[in-house]
């Protein structure tokens, strides 16, 4: 990837090239070849030519002072960024209609727009109902994350909601990450009815496993206008735990607020233009510029030698 300022590359040619018209106009007007005595009576034009190399020469110059870069993308090392697991509750009462079109289509929406904005952090995606299921690792690849967020729905594994399963496996996905810095955002809507993995026994492992470089932030789906019920006060407890934050989304837009919080908190340390390595390339436009304006006055020179000024 190579990458130029146009605007610089504009304003100093312009300005080379007032300063060498300038010059050019004090001089005592433009020089005459000699022809010899075969002379036809019509000047020599060779003003034009001989202004060529100069005129190359200005925007050569002008391109070296834009400082022209050559980079190169690169993928963020092991211990860069932030490793997040999104654990995505698909127990049928998602289907429920207090969201439009429905809870689960609704935080399926929030984590979509959530990892288009962290595109240097790796992100994965677990899903549970009466079982956990890990549908991809943390990733830089989010098209594919994203693809695997769409397909995730209701059915795809048996009814029930096992909160500590799922952050069991959340939390076993990022075993292997070397980053100083890892995330589990746990949405649920309902409250542990299945599973033998007590939800706060396996935040208090995580707990002591991982110390403050994993936090868990919990997820309170739905409006209280339903049947179901979510468990607050353990969603509350895990998160209070891992050093993380109960966030309480009573409607679609609450859900969009959580996630914007959530990046608020922890914020990647990897801009996406720090992803790219430069390197200056304006030498060779130096140098080619000040050979082609030295060639461009020692043609001046010889031209005004052999007319005799």
């Amino acid at each position: 990837m190579t990458r130029l300022e146009l605007w610089p590359v504009l304003i100093a040619f312009l300005v080379f090239l007032a300063i060498h018209l300038a010059s050019t106009r004090r001089s005592r007007g433009p020089a005459q070849c000699y022809t010899g005595p075969f002379d036809t009576g019509k000047p020599a034009s060779s003003t034009i030519p001989t202004r060529l190399p100069t005129f190359a020469g200005l925007l050569l110059l002008a391109v070296a002072a834009s400082r022209p870069q050559n980079g190169f993308e690169r993928l963020p090392d092991a211990g860069e960024g932030v490793d997040l697991i999104i654990t995505l509750d698909v127990s049928t009462s998602m289907l429920e209609q207090d969201y439009a079109p429905n809870r689960l289509e609704a935080a399926k929406d929030a984590a979509l727009t959530f990892i288009e904005g962290r595109p240097t952090d790796r992100v994965g995606l677990v899903i549970y109902a009466a079982e956990p299921l890990a549908l991809c690792p943390p990733t830089l690849d989010h098209g594919t994350l994203s693809r695997f967020i769409d397909k995730a729905g209701i059915g795809t594994l048996e009814d029930g909601t096992a909160i500590g399963a799922g952050l069991a496996v959340a939390a076993r996905e990022l075993e292997g990450s070397q980053t100083s810095r890892r995330v589990i955002v746990l949405l649920s809507d309902g409250m542990e009815n299945a599973g033998t993995v007590d939800p706060i026994q396996v935040a208090q492992a995580i707990r002591t496993l991982h110390g403050d470089s994993l936090r868990v932030y919990t997820v309170a789906i739905g409006t209280g206008s339903s049947s179901y019920g979510v468990d607050t006060e353990t969603l509350s407890s895990i998160a209070s735990i891992t050093g993380g934050r109960l966030f309480d989304a009573g409607s679609p837009s609450d859900l969009a607020d959580v996630y914007a919080a959530i990046d608020s908190l922890e914020a990647s340390t990897l801009p996406p233009e720090g992803l790219f390595v430069y390197k200056d390339i304006y030498m060779p436009f130096l140098v080619a510029g000040s050979i082609l304006l030295a060639l461009g006055e020692i043609l001046r020179w010889r031209l005004r030698k052999v007319a005799g000024d």
